[in-house]
């Protein structure tokens, strides 16, 4: 596992938020970005008081889930602006278990953490049987690939099956990684489903880019870089690709994430971008900014999940559960990175 920080990202960083930046009050962008965003002039009051506020986000689809909340913190820009870049929000995230970072020309050990364990063996076994649905996200040729595995499996005797399985979900994330990396959204692989139905997340992801339009200045450049990626990205982006495991209802996901910060000035951009899922929900965004405000910093987030799980009878009040769960956990990560970026720095030795 890789849990190291990118010096190189907040040396970057260093050098590219402007030296003596204007006072927070006294920066145009803050007033800019709260109005794009709909927070009014009381959800501002409540900002200051130390509220995490919502703000409207319209969802794009009956699959998806989306949330926006708003905190504001007593630091300096630059300060939130480190903790961004240095990728702190997936090193904090309570969430996940694991994660390791996929660097371009990753040695063989980048990829050693993401497997199944011991515990994990039910898993493993079910991959072995896999079909087109809603349990895995796989493609017709990575289900034909798990399945022929199964004899093998067999003959080898149970006690290998977890780490067999586990060499071959690593080579299907390292793929799909592979492809993302060289061709963007256009390189994902669609889900089977039933009935020879699929479940493309590209599509969502490409709506999801809409989030950047909320931003001035920088927010069209970023849209284009969100749908065009590996093309148009602005030569000050800082990328990163992890690969990530969390428990979500109770069993393991292995996940991939392209992680993208802008580092500002102002405002400061992080983006997290699921574009493999492994089952429960199939892409996901989330938009962090960061810009000055009065005497500190707002932070806000526009979060946005597909899930095929609330779509069906029920529709509305299974979109309403799910939305309450993301703006719980949304909040969760808010008052976590308050917290962590407002305590005081340790006074050093002389």
């Amino acid at each position: 596992m890789i849990r190291s920080l990118s010096v190189f990202a907040v040396s970057l960083l260093t050098g590219l938020l402007v030296p003596g930046a204007a006072p927070a009050a006294e920066t145009p962008v803050a007033e800019d970005v709260l109005d794009l965003l709909q927070i009014s002039p009381e959800q501002r009051r409540q900002l200051v008081r130390g509220e995490i506020v919502s703000y409207p986000v319209a969802e794009h689809s009956a699959s998806e889930l989306a949330v926006g909340l708003a905190v504001f913190v007593p630091v300096p820009t630059r300060q939130l602006g480190e903790h961004l870049v240095a990728g702190q929000l997936i090193a904090e995230d309570s969430t996940i278990s694991d994660f390791g970072i996929v660097p371009e020309s990753a040695p063989s050990d980048a990829w050693s953490g993401a497997r199944f364990t011991e515990n994990e063996r039910t898993e493993a076994e079910n991959l072995l049987d896999a079909s087109p649905g809603s349990r895995f996200n796989l493609s017709p040729a990575e289900i034909q690939a798990l399945r022929a595995m199964r004899d093998t499996s067999d003959r080898a005797g149970r006690s290998t099956v977890v780490e067999t399985v586990s060499e071959a979900y690593r080579r299907l994330l390292r793929r799909r990684l592979q492809a993302y990396r060289q061709n963007g959204l256009a390189a994902i692989t669609p889900y089977a489903r039933k009935g020879g139905a699929v479940t493309d997340p590209a599509p969502h992801l490409r709506l999801a880019a809409s989030d950047a339009e909320r931003l001035p200045r920088s927010g069209p450049e970023l849209h284009e870089a969100l749908l065009h990626y590996p093309s148009a990205q602005p030569p000050q982006t800082v990328h990163r690709f992890y690969w990530i495991k969390r428990r979500v209802q109770r069993r393991p996901d292995l996940s991939l994430l392209h992680q993208m910060v802008g580092p500002g000035p102002d405002p400061v951009i992080h983006v997290e971008r699921y574009f493999y899922v492994g089952h429960s929900y199939n892409a996901g965004q989330i938009l962090t900014g960061a810009f000055a405000y009065q005497e500190g910093t707002v932070v806000f987030t526009t979060c946005r999940f597909s899930t095929d799980e609330v779509l069906g009878i029920a529709n509305q009040l299974k979109r309403s559960v799910g939305r309450g769960q993301l703006r719980d956990e949304m909040r969760r990560r808010l008052d976590r990175l308050r917290a962590l970026v407002s305590q005081p720095l340790p006074v050093q030795s002389p």
